[in-house]
């Protein structure tokens, strides 16, 4: 286990992310345009975005980002489009909801992704969420629900949109969302109590299964996840940690909370940012404190999750069927990398 890495936030970079929402716009001078538009709306009502949000700066520079990614992406690279094109369809209803001033209807529609704002208890401010139903969502029936926690660098808006991260709902029929958690900040109370209004949304406005709730993080938010967890221990069935780990800083509190539950670790053999003899320490240490932990080695995973998908998939899977004390799974070839993904 590292000596106190303080979250690695120099370290684990975001991880690439591709497609989900809406139908996706399949032309780039539309696309382009919308986007223009949305920026112009951000900045002439900056300041009212800024009292609303305080992340005002952010949200114009994430348009930017998304313009810049237009100006880049290949029409004919279709997943890398739809990827890019869903993206800026909850950036764009992001900007529309603050400048309207009214929430977007929550929608129960299977298969689809919304950006939702959550009501900060901390400050008052809205705090943006994005949420993806899976293809068999019935909002008479419970299903389980993963909060996933995003990278550094990332939105999350982009995580949502990983297309492979939507598959994986899909077939475990698990509610997706992933919570802004202020961007980059350093994980507090602030960003701690984000996490859980965002929760709290979740189980008021969808079909949520309160014995299947997990909390997940990648990257960055794969090392919060053992700082998120134990403020409310009761309200998570398990964990999931890919490409971070438990740190000499939250081992304890981690411990002390979660004794008895299920932690699902997910490391590259050769991530170059999150050492893999670091994560297999703390497999170690929470196996021997009485965490029920699992723990996934993808051999030539690096620090991306296209790298990561069959681990993932194994880690993912066996966490929504509830298996308890699995052999760890340390010899599994990592897919072929396309060079796509961001480090």
């Amino acid at each position: 286990m590292p000596p106190s890495l303080s979250r690695v936030a120099s370290a684990a970079v975001a991880l690439l992310v591709l497609s989900a929402a809406a139908v996706p716009n399949n032309n780039p001078q539309s696309l382009r345009a919308g986007l223009q538009n949305a920026r112009t709306l951000a900045v002439s009502h900056f300041s009212r975005i800024a009292s609303d949000t305080g992340s005002a700066d952010q949200i114009v520079a994430r348009l930017d980002s998304d313009l810049t990614a237009v100006a880049l992406v290949d029409p004919k690279d279709t997943v890398a489009f739809d990827q890019l094109s869903f993206r800026v369809a909850l950036d764009e209803s992001l900007v529309s909801q603050l400048v309207d001033g009214s929430a977007a209807p929550v929608s129960q529609t299977p298969g689809t992704s919304a950006l939702r704002l959550a009501r900060s208890s901390v400050d008052g401010t809205l705090q943006p969420l994005a949420v993806y139903l899976p293809a068999s969502y019935d909002a008479e029936k419970s299903a389980p629900l993963i909060l996933m926690l995003h990278g550094q660098g990332q939105t999350e808006t982009e995580l949502l949109s990983e297309p492979s991260l939507r598959k994986l709902a899909d077939d475990s029929g698990a509610i997706l969302a992933v919570p802004w958690m202020r961007g980059d900040r350093t994980f507090d109370a602030v960003t701690g109590k984000d996490a859980y209004d965002a929760l709290t949304l979740l189980e008021s406005n969808y079909k949520v299964d309160g014995r299947r709730t997990y909390l997940a993080g990648i990257s960055l938010g794969a090392f919060d996840v053992f700082m998120l967890a134990p403020l409310h221990p009761d309200r998570w069935t398990a964990v999931l940690s890919i490409g971070g780990t438990l740190t000499n800083d939250d081992k304890d509190s981690f411990v002390k909370a979660m004794r008895g539950k299920p932690a699902f670790l997910v490391i590259g053999s050769d991530d170059p940012l999150v050492k893999v003899e670091y994560v297999r320490g703390a497999a170690a240490y929470l196996t021997a404190n009485g965490v029920d932990c699992h723990y996934y080695e993808q051999r030539g995973g690096v620090h991306s999750l296209e790298s990561l998908q069959v681990s993932l998939q194994r880690a993912w899977t066996d966490m929504l069927a509830g298996v308890r004390f699995s052999s760890p799974e340390v010899d599994v070839p990592s897919p072929v990398p396309t060079g796509s993904q961001r480090y």
